[in-house]
């Protein structure tokens, strides 16, 4: 089912469907499928239009101060910022994004919880890579935190696993801050909430800058095309939890 959950997006996103509108042009032979091509990928990749469908996936979200976030029970921080490099020498895991991770730390350490909780994604064609909270923990240890502090959960694939499992290493009814992407937050917090816990939000990781207009705003980018392609990702994500959770 999870590769399913990957798959089938690609093909409502930009290049899924300019991929089709090229394919389609090549056994209809119609020029016109390869102008509806160009048009997607003209709108797709122009940053005006990316970072407006970032933004209104961000919405309500907005970075706040830790000093307005109250106690919890626990603190918990999502998978989904790792890459590994290397080969079969010597390879180590490395950042992508590391806001979560020192979102988690950092209220932590202003004491707004005694546990923090790293959930232990891992795709299963990524079964040769360590979950990812067990290198998080081993990272936050080295950074000074106590290990007595730092909980992991079972080995999880997606956002709904993670919250099943979050629950088993605390009691029910738990106060939580959720800490993930700000376009992920939505959909993070009804899934975490439909197990019971009180969710207090601290997005992370905002994708919608904050920067006049300029002439390289309307230059298209594969940034932008990374936008569209989230929102699109995202809200079908949403659209399938609500309607089978």
């Amino acid at each position: 089912m999870i590769y399913l959950h990957k798959i089938l997006p690609f093909f409502l996103s930009p290049l899924g469907i300019i991929f089709i509108f090229l394919i389609a042009s090549f056994f209809f032979k119609r020029r016109f499928f390869v102008l509806l091509a160009f048009i997607v990928l003209i709108v797709s990749s122009n940053p005006i239009i990316g970072n407006y469908l970032i933004k209104k996936l961000e919405h309500p979200y907005k970075p706040i101060s830790i000093n307005t976030i109250k106690e919890a029970d626990a603190i918990v921080v999502l998978s989904g910022m790792l890459h590994q490099v290397g080969d079969e020498n010597y390879s180590k895991y490395e950042f992508s994004d590391p806001d979560r991770f020192f979102g988690g730390l950092d209220l932590l350490s202003e004491n707004k919880s005694d546990k923090i909780i790293f959930t232990a994604g891992q795709l299963p064609w990524k079964d040769n890579w360590k979950p990812e909270g067990f290198i998080l923990k081993e990272r936050a240890i080295s950074l000074g935190v106590l290990q007595t502090k730092i909980l992991v959960t079972e080995n999880v694939k997606n956002t709904y696993e993670e919250s099943i499992a979050v629950t088993k290493l605390i009691p029910n009814n738990s106060t939580i801050i959720l800490v993930t992407s700000a376009f992920h937050m939505h959909r993070s917090k009804y899934l975490f909430q439909k197990q019971g816990l009180e969710v207090i939000p601290f997005p992370v990781d905002f994708n919608s800058p904050n920067r006049k207009l300029s002439i390289i705003s309307f230059l298209p980018n594969l940034g932008a095309i990374g936008k569209t392609s989230i929102f699109i990702r995202e809200n079908i994500a949403r659209i399938y939890y609500k309607l089978f959770f």
